[in-house]
């Protein structure tokens, strides 16, 4: 593969992963939480989806129960449902864009659940609508690493044998390198582009999130009116609870890196043995730029409208 067919390609892979994500978050926010606030009447819903990160979905009244679960997990639910029916036709009809999305919103939603259990906060909440606590069953994040190797093997192990049809990979450093050369550079692409439009103020994470909570916590502690008989002369205003003061509350950061550990370790396992060869192809330059010009058009509406 010369240097403009791999341009071709990264570019065609960077549109496919801009488009597939959003596709998800679509799926996500509006099919798995605005739709179940419509359909369980929970008034005015304001939705946010962001160019290239995750959204959120604001209703009038708070769903409880039951229903509020269903709004809590439904964004989840949907992106392992639609990202597995992908995943099963791309390889029935060999289309690498279903793929992407297919591997991405399966693994996205392993990462949320996995996530959510280890630092109690985000979507999956919405398995205690009783208290909304997950402390008393935050284990569970570990029964989600087997799904994250199966997942993170499998869309390793298939994206080889989409390569295999556009360069040799018969050698384990060949299949390593055109790896990190394709799959990499686009991903790596799209990470500098998401931190280049984040919105920090609204854009967060389920660790970040957490430390809200607890912040929020603390200064409703610090803040709460003393219970006496005869009201004392007012306290002098209580200083600002920072990160620093609630950390030992919030879990370390070496569960997420032992789930983004396990993804890494089945893609390096899945490069072991060369995938079947496939017959020679390439990306058409029409279609990598198509991609390309659909991408920035999908982006730039996202940026202005949501």
């Amino acid at each position: 593969m010369n240097a403009r067919k791999l341009l071709l390609l990264d570019v065609a892979l960077l549109a496919l992963i801009i488009l597939a994500s959003r596709a998800a978050l679509v799926v996500h926010e509006i099919g798995g939480h605005a739709v179940p606030c419509w359909i369980f009447g929970a008034g005015k819903v304001s939705i946010r989806l962001s160019a290239l990160g995750g959204g959120y979905v604001d209703s009038e009244r708070e769903l409880r129960g039951w229903r509020g679960s269903v709004m809590s997990l439904g964004g989840i639910a949907l992106n392992l449902a639609t990202g597995a029916l992908a995943w099963f036709l791309s390889r029935r009809l060999k289309r690498p864009s279903l793929l992407i999305f297919g591997a991405g919103s399966v693994a996205g939603a392993i990462v949320y659940l996995a996530n959510g259990f280890y630092y109690g906060s985000g979507d999956p909440t919405g398995f205690a609508p009783a208290t909304g606590d997950l402390g008393p069953v935050q284990w569970i994040w570990v029964l989600f690493l087997p799904f994250a190797f199966g997942a993170g093997w499998l869309a390793c192990r298939h994206f080889t044998e989409f390569l295999s049809s556009h360069v040799s990979m018969e050698r384990l450093a060949a299949r390593l390198g055109w790896f990190l050369a394709t799959a990499g550079v686009a991903g790596a692409a799209y990470g500098g582009l998401w931190l280049a439009l984040r919105d920090s103020d609204r854009e967060g994470s389920t660790r970040q999130w957490r430390v809200e909570q607890e912040i929020a916590k603390e200064t409703e502690r610090r803040t709460a009116a003393p219970t006496m008989a005869t009201a004392p002369a007012p306290p002098a205003p209580a200083a600002p609870v920072r990160v620093e003061d609630v950390k030992d509350k919030v879990p370390s950061l070496w569960g997420p890196c032992v789930l983004y550990g396990t993804f890494a370790l089945a893609a390096l396992l899945s490069f072991r043995k060369p995938p079947p060869s496939s017959p020679p192809g390439g990306v058409p330059p029409a279609v990598s730029i198509g991609l390309a010009v659909l991408a920035v058009g999908v982006v730039t509406a996202f940026r202005l409208l949501g």
